[in-house]
This record gives structure tokens, C-alpha cells and sequence, in this order.
């Protein structure tokens, strides 16, 4: 969906975050499936980055994963 990830970036952007690598994959090769995104960050996210995150219409989850 256009538009998606320039919101994902202005969050994150209002939030103070630096946006450290961003990968974008899809379900199928036909850009009818869902896409994914793994978002390498600079900072800590908290529970209202997820929560904005979440908020967008296009966005089904927003997880904060630590490795």
C-alpha cells in the first residue's frame, strides 16, 4: 500500500528514532500478499511508538523484538 512506509518512517521520526537499516519483504511475488518489515532502530522504542505504529490503518502488527 503506498504511503506505508514514509508513515512507519514520520513515527518513528517523531519519536526520535533513527532508523539504523529497514528490510521489506512480501508473501507472494505477485504484490497481491502482506508484506513485512524489519526495522533496525536507534534508541529505545516504547509502548506508544508500538501503539502509533498500530495505529495505522495499513499496519495489522507491531512487535518489538531484542536480539
Amino acid at each position: 500500500m503506498p504511503g506505508v512506509i514514509g508513515r512507519v518512517g514520520t513515527i518513528l521520526g517523531e519519536h526520535q528514532l533513527n532508523i539504523g537499516n529497514f528490510a521489506l519483504g512480501r508473501s507472494s511475488r505477485d504484490h497481491t500478499g502482506t508484506a513485512l518489515a524489519v526495522v533496525q532502530l536507534d534508541g529505545k522504542v516504547t509502548d506508544a511508538v508500538l501503539q502509533a505504529l498500530r495505529g495505522v490503518e495499513a499496519i495489522t502488527d507491531a512487535r518489538l523484538v531484542t536480539l
